[in-house]
């Protein structure tokens, strides 16, 4: 995703989208959006920033779509990508959930969503 001064975040060379902030299909492209890839969420914990890799399943932009975000190697990082084509835009949403006592996410702050875009071929 491409750099935006307030609305995202670099680290190795990707953009991540900061949480809560509702972003219009505009900002990325004037081209129509068809799929959006979740591609690694940015944490920090103890000041470190850190990322973990996601599954590379991309969502179709139709509707309105709550795609849920989660990652195998830290299950108490999870998230939610709301995607709403009507309105041409989408929200990332993080939360921090303990599993078990041994979850220990004191300290720990997601920070951003990295995200691939697939745009429509116009003919």
């Amino acid at each position: 995703m491409p750099a935006m001064d307030g609305v995202t975040v670099s680290f190795n060379g990707l953009n991540y989208l900061r949480p809560e902030i509702l972003l219009d299909f505009v900002s990325i492209s004037h081209a129509a959006l068809h799929s959006v890839t979740p591609v690694a969420l940015l944490y920090s914990s103890v000041g470190v920033l850190q990322q973990v890799d996601l599954r590379r399943l991309p969502v179709d932009v139709t509707g309105r779509v709550v795609y849920p975000i989660s990652s195998l190697k830290l299950p108490a990082l999870r998230g939610k990508l709301i995607i709403n084509a009507q309105s041409r835009r989408l929200k990332f949403l993080e939360n921090l959930v303990a599993n078990s006592a041994e979850d220990n996410i004191h300290g720990l702050q997601v920070l951003g969503l990295a995200l691939e875009f697939t745009f429509a071929q116009s003919s």
